[in-house]
């Protein structure tokens, strides 16, 4: 079992790649777009269920549908073009 030293530690690692990667502005700028639920008296809890069900459905639709289509002109340009 993991102490909780460590764990801090990796999630401090990965929080820390995550801000760099994306920026952290650009987080904070998405945490502040959540400030209407939060004045409308949703939970912390369910603004995430809901962050998390759109990041699925983005995954699922258009994030597979752009690597699929990428795929795709990569096999043409190797094997038509």
């Amino acid at each position: 079992m993991k102490d909780k030293l460590q764990e801090y530690i990796e999630l401090n690692s990965k929080v820390k790649r995550m801000g760099s990667i994306m920026g952290t502005y650009r987080m904070e700028m998405n945490a502040e777009s959540c400030k209407p639920l939060l004045d409308d008296g949703f939970a912390i809890a369910d603004i995430i269920d809901y962050f998390t069900l759109e990041l699925i459905d983005y995954c699922d639709n258009k994030y597979d549908n752009d690597v699929k289509k990428q795929n795709e002109l990569d096999y043409a340009k190797e094997h038509v073009l």
